[in-house]
């Protein structure tokens, strides 16, 4: 199976599935980033399936294109792609105001766990698993 890419800014954004304990939640404009060592979610959206801020979550100060942002991190279920999945992962939480309308980062940790090709002449991705 293939996953469409389609550009926004000329960045390639995809939807996405993540559910956190087993609350599911579907996302729209997430940046594909092989350049982002792991997975980012918009704050405000993720806690509309009860993620939260809580004393024992660990923090993290992140630098990236967008900035420096304060991220904490939760374990979600599972990160959803088309037919692909990744059970138990760690996410940042964050903020995300980077002056684009994406709702996360889909990073490398994702993107090597599944074996993600991405076809840029075809503007498409799939695994090699």
């Amino acid at each position: 199976m293939a996953v469409k890419l389609r550009l926004m800014h000329g960045l390639p954004i995809i939807d996405i599935d993540v559910i956190f304990a087993g609350r599911r939640l579907h996302l729209k404009n997430i940046l594909l980033d092989t350049g982002s060592a792991g997975t980012i979610l918009d704050a405000d959206l993720v806690s509309e399936i009860g993620v939260k801020p809580e004393g024992s979550d660990k923090t993290a100060i992140i630098h990236g294109i967008g900035g420096t942002e304060i991220v904490f991190t939760k374990w979600f279920d599972s990160v959803i792609l088309g037919d692909w999945s990744v059970n138990t992962c760690k996410i940042e939480i964050g903020a995300m105001d980077y002056g684009l309308d994406i709702q996360g980062i889909l990073g490398f940790d994702f993107i090597r766990t599944v074996g993600l090709i991405i076809d840029t002449e075809k503007m498409q991705i799939y695994s090699a698993n």
